[in-house]
């Protein structure tokens, strides 16, 4: 099982020895990710591509492809510009065949990928871990120690090459000139460098909302209003489409009180 950020255990079983391919191009084309050609004298056609090779490999990879669409990194830009040139179709095709030329780079060369998102690649990595070797880290306070509170939980989020270093992965290399210059023009840099830098995110979920409201609530029986108006000034908006804080519904007036369904008040005429 492989343990490199940015490939699949399907896509090596299906590459088998990345010696036997000349190039990343013959890779795709194992896979059959390039498109077909039908020559006949001076004319050359191109077509779709020629699905040949290992059928449940491509559709892994032409899954992952669309995921690749949201991803801030140079991968994510290419498939975007593609989709908003040609069509959402040939973009996830041309980036399924790109994945397969990156994994044989990574493959070759010995090295991970470089643009991984730090959070998702960290949690795969762990994931892989355990699964193979069954080993699994503590984290939080030692043994006796009082874990730390705040108003603002928030968790770290280490560089890339920190990830890959805890993980026993190759260290990162400097990028060819070409791949600099893809990244230089993609406009990517900003997040290219987000990558070597450790920073701190704040926590999600149903923890942030209670240590956000901590303090705040007295009791079971507390009112909404209050915890609303309270929660306003916590940085908590109470509007109506705030989650989990919705100021409560005005009282009835004495007008609104005499208004009686139609059923109710011909019962009371009787």
């Amino acid at each position: 099982m492989i343990l490199y950020a940015g490939l699949d255990v399907h896509k090596r079983a299906a590459l088998g020895d990345i010696g036997r391919f000349r190039d990343a191009d013959h890779a795709a084309s194992y896979l059959g990710l390039t498109p077909s050609t039908k020559q006949s004298a001076d004319h050359c056609y191109h077509g779709p591509i020629t699905k040949a090779g290992n059928g449940h490999a491509r559709w892994v990879l032409v899954q992952a492809a669309q995921h690749v669409r949201l991803h801030p990194g140079p991968l994510g830009v290419f498939f975007r510009r593609l989709a908003k040139k040609k069509s959402y179709n040939v973009a996830v095709v041309a980036t399924a065949r790109k994945l397969v030329t990156i994994a044989w780079h990574m493959l070759t060369r010995n090295e991970p990928y470089r643009y991984a998102q730090p959070a998702a690649t960290e949690a795969k990595l762990q994931r892989l871990r355990v699964r193979v070797t069954g080993q699994k880290r503590k984290t939080g306070p030692a043994k006796g120690a009082k874990a730390s509170s705040s108003a603002n939980p928030t968790r770290m989020i280490k560089s890339l090459g920190r990830i890959y270093e805890d993980e026993g992965l190759p260290a990162l290399s400097p990028p060819p000139a070409g791949e600099a210059r893809t990244v230089t023009e993609s406009d990517t840099r900003e997040y290219v460098e987000s990558l070597e830098q450790p920073h701190r995110v704040p926590r999600r979920g149903f923890r942030s909302l209670r240590a956000a409201t901590r303090g705040l609530i007295a009791g079971p029986w507390t009112p909404l209003a209050s915890l609303c108006s309270a929660g306003s000034r916590t940085g908590l908006a109470a509007n109506p489409e705030a989650p989990g804080l919705r100021p409560p519904k005005p009282a009835p007036t004495a007008k609104s009180a005499r208004l009686l369904p139609i059923g109710v008040a011909m019962d009371r005429g009787r």
